[in-house]
């Protein structure tokens, strides 16, 4: 399976001219690189696409100062494929077809977009599906950041949980050329009625050939305990190996915003 092979090949890569350079992300072979985004709350992510998969579809990698922690799978609509939570162990599957599928052309077409969907999930605490509603709408304003304009969306979209339901809400930002979103300040309130606050803007982008494409280290938001010292470099192909192995094993495995389900 072409996406399982890109997922599994995955790891950090040194410059062989010294071990004590910046480490580079590197992408499977076949697959090419093209954005590393840098955002608030201590994450840089790294988009690709490969040539076996099919067209319109990428693939993204989140980071955090300590190692990978997620990884997704999406089409050109932004619809969630499928997505591995690298730590918690889990792997979660869109449900086809889709009552009300997510479409980006739609939101930039006509302003708004809903969608119904299921993810199936399977993790070490077995296997279950979680149905999502939810809408987005392009809020008129647009912002630049490093040099590129964003469109500013509001969102809002929620499922069902333990003991009630779990809504997410707030403000991301799309940009029309790449048919990416990325993340803003968005509101999660769980079924008890608490509610905490987080965000995810991004701050700045490299395309290949510009500084800080690739890198391994985020920058914003992250503990002064870390700066400046060096990372030891993150096992990523055994900690998503360890996940598609649970995954092929017989028996079984959200949210935040689009690209963080």
């Amino acid at each position: 399976m072409t996406a399982v092979f890109a997922v599994l090949t995955l790891a950090p890569v040194l410059p062989a001219s010294a071990q004590d350079q910046p480490e580079l992300f590197q992408v499977p072979p076949g697959c090419t690189a093209y954005l590393t985004v840098q955002s608030r709350g201590c994450m840089v992510s790294h988009h690709w696409t490969c040539e076996a998969d099919p067209p319109g579809t990428h693939w993204r990698a989140s980071l955090d100062e300590d190692s990978p922690f997620y990884v997704s799978f999406s089409d050109s609509e932004f619809r969630w494929l499928q997505s591995w939570n690298l730590r918690g162990g889990g792997t979660s599957i869109l449900i086809e077809p889709e009552e009300d599928p997510a479409s980006l052309t739609e939101l930039l077409t006509t302003g708004s977009d809903t969608m119904v969907f299921s993810l199936r999930t399977e993790s070490n605490f077995g296997s279950f599906q979680r149905d999502y509603t939810g809408f987005d709408r392009l809020t008129g304003d647009e912002v630049v950041v490093d040099g590129r304009t964003l469109a500013v969306t509001e969102f809002s979209y929620q499922y069902p949980v333990d003991g009630g339901i779990r809504r997410v809400q707030g403000n991301q930002f799309v940009h029309e050329g790449w048919r990416l979103f990325f993340g803003g300040v968005e509101t999660v309130t769980e079924a008890n009625g608490e509610s905490f606050e987080y965000n995810n803007s991004p701050m700045e982008f490299a395309e290949p050939g510009e500084p800080g494409f690739l890198t391994m280290q985020p920058i914003y938001d992250c503990g002064e305990m870390f700066s400046g010292l060096p990372r030891a470099a993150p096992s990523i192909s055994d900690q998503i190996f360890r996940v598609l192995a649970r995954e092929a094993a017989p028996g079984p495995n959200g949210g935040t915003d689009h690209d963080d389900l």
